[in-house]
């Protein structure tokens, strides 16, 4: 992270080369990205390294009961890819990471991502297809997140557990949070902090990730809990 003191001389600097380039000052390759970069942050940043594996993987059975959340991606490349799963245990807080391991979640970090994708719940529909904020982005055909939320008592007949969708396009921390289609009347241009701040910590289950190399077997296991979320 930039240090705020640091940011003036930043802000200066890309100034001057802005302008011995004649580009213009709110160019989004300059000031969007040093500042989103410096703005991006959260206390529970990391908790996918903090996280130890589980000591016996094998052992562990996904169920939608005990699913908090979980997170799909669509890309043109892997257009039904696996992010994150993560579940409340009897004992404790299991996470099954873009790879299929299986890990062990701090109480600390695993209420911490809860908290934030029920913030998120609240937040204004933006009326498109799977309730997606699509951001600002140069290049088209830009990954999809899809963040799915397990509501306990919503009538779903699979396990008694509806699951609220919310999706995020072209998600980055180095880059702007500003919205391809503000919601004009909510007065939103950028993507909510809560929504940003929740993007960037289940990204963190990729970490890692070779196509191929994923435990398939486990990956599978927790998308038919999720059942038909197509």
């Amino acid at each position: 992270m930039i240090p705020l003191f640091a940011i003036p001389a930043l802000l200066f600097t890309t100034l001057a080369t802005a302008q011995s380039q004649d580009q213009s000052l709110f160019d989004d390759n300059h000031f969007s990205v040093i500042m989103s970069t410096a703005e991006w942050s959260s206390r529970y940043a990391d908790w996918h390294s903090r996280a130890t594996p589980h000591p016996n993987p094998t052992s562990f059975e996904p169920t939608r009961s005990a699913l908090s959340l979980a997170v799909l991606r669509n890309d043109p490349v892997h257009p039904e890819g696996f992010t994150l799963a993560l579940f409340n245990g009897a004992t404790d807080a299991i996470a099954v990471d873009a790879m299929g391991r299986v890990l062990q979640v701090s109480a600390e970090d695993y209420k911490g991502i809860t908290s934030l994708a029920y913030e998120v719940l609240v937040l204004p529909s933006t009326g498109t297809f799977r309730n997606t904020w699509a951001l600002k982005r140069p290049a088209t055909s830009q990954p999809i997140d899809r963040i799915l939320v397990a509501v306990k008592g919503g009538g779903d007949p699979e396990g008694g557990v509806e699951l609220k969708e919310t999706s995020v396009q072209g998600f980055s921390k180095q880059l702007t949070m500003e919205l391809k289609r503000p919601l004009t009347d909510e007065g939103i241009t950028h993507l909510p902090s809560s929504l940003s701040e929740l993007a960037g910590l289940v990204l963190e289950a990729r970490e890692g990730f070779v196509p191929g190399d994923e435990d398939r077997q486990m990956v599978t296991k927790v998308k038919d809990v999720l059942g038909d979320v197509d």
